[in-house]
């Protein structure tokens, strides 16, 4: 079961190639790195082809990974960073650009910008384009909280005078979308095993929608004459998203991590629906209202493994299982990473 709204962050990201080294149990300063490049892909269903992604990172101060959980050594290095990504599906590609500057204070700001472009078959393709700002602050070397922003807006407009049903077809639609979050993450090093991650994640979105539409069509009266009907509809719609999120994931070792994730999701959603058709024989009009919410809880398991096979070149594979209801589903990622 794939959860509305696709979001392409999940995807394992990509990595290109560096030269193997046979030392893989460098020093402290041979196993720092200002560099991360990735290559990878998840297979998420049945019914898809799966996604592949491509990502850079630039560390301005540098990763130790040193006796840290390989997966974690960014987040533990309290690092300034600027990435890169692409990512496609069967009928999505992905550009990114993001960044956080870390002061001196642990303060921290960043930002980012995705692109993402759809094409079907059945309906004209379409952009979207998507702008983050965040800040937070880092309590400790294993503590963060980040406050976040998040929109985007798109519109669409159709025209067609030459249907063999309608004529002078024209529609128009838009939709906005914003959402704040506040997140906290919290590393707990052990002694026997390598540690616990702690992750909570609180959002709310709201999704502003309209559409309108209008043409002429024929119909045949009661003496098989045809007459022109002027018809005309719109459509004017509020979501509401509310999301909690709690993981822990459990380092056995520094290669090796299980875990587990809880996430509730609840969604209000109210629209208007108004119609309306012109003829020679009359004036129909016709107005509804729509109103529904629901929720739902969302459990996952997983499990994930880092191999550092050579100074630069690793390989990551996870497997994660998802439970909604009574409905379940399998996504397997595996990724090349390099680090120089």
């Amino acid at each position: 079961m794939t959860i509305n709204k696709i979001s392409l962050s999940v995807i394992l990201y990509l990595a290109s190639c560096a030269s193997f080294a046979a030392d893989t149990s460098p020093s402290s300063s041979e196993s720092s790195f200002h560099h991360q490049a990735e290559i990878g892909f998840l297979d998420t269903s049945e019914s898809s082809d799966g996604l592949a992604s491509a990502t850079y990172s630039y560390f301005f101060q540098g990763v130790d990974q040193t006796d840290v959980p390989l997966e974690l050594a960014p987040y533990l290095s309290q690092s300034s960073v600027v990435s890169a990504r692409y990512a496609t599906t069967d009928h999505q590609d992905l550009y990114a650009l993001s960044g956080e500057y870390i002061f001196d204070s642990r303060f921290f700001i960043g930002g980012a910008y995705s692109l993402v472009t759809q094409e079907r078959e059945w309906f004209d393709s379409n952009d979207e384009d998507t702008y983050e700002i965040n800040a937070g602050y880092y309590f400790n070397p294993y503590a963060k909280v980040t406050l976040s922003y998040l929109t985007y807006s798109h519109s669409n407009t159709y025209s067609n005078s030459n249907h063999a049903w309608y004529d002078s077809y024209n529609s128009q639609s838009s939709e906005d979308y914003d959402a704040i979050a506040a997140k906290y993450e919290h590393y707990l090093p052990f002694e026997k095993t390598s540690g616990l991650m702690l992750t909570a994640l609180v959002t709310y979105a709201e999704i502003k929608s309209k559409s309108h539409s209008a043409y002429t069509t024929y119909t045949v009266n009661g003496t098989d004459d045809l007459i022109p009907q002027m018809i005309e509809s719109s459509n004017k719609g509020k979501h509401e998203e509310t999301t909690l999120i709690i993981d822990a994931d459990w380092y056995i070792t520094n290669a090796w991590s299980v875990g587990a994730s809880y996430k509730y999701l609840n969604y209000d959603s109210k629209s208007t629906f108004s119609y309306s058709s012109q003829s020679p024989e009359g004036f129909i009009s016709d107005t509804s209202g729509y109103i529904s919410d629901d929720s739902f809880n969302v459990y996952t398991v997983n499990t994930s493994y880092f191999w550092r096979f050579s100074k630069y070149i690793s390989a990551r594979a996870s497997i994660e299982q998802l439970f909604i209801d009574s409905d379940s589903d399998t996504s397997f990622g595996i990724a090349i990473n390099a680090r120089f």
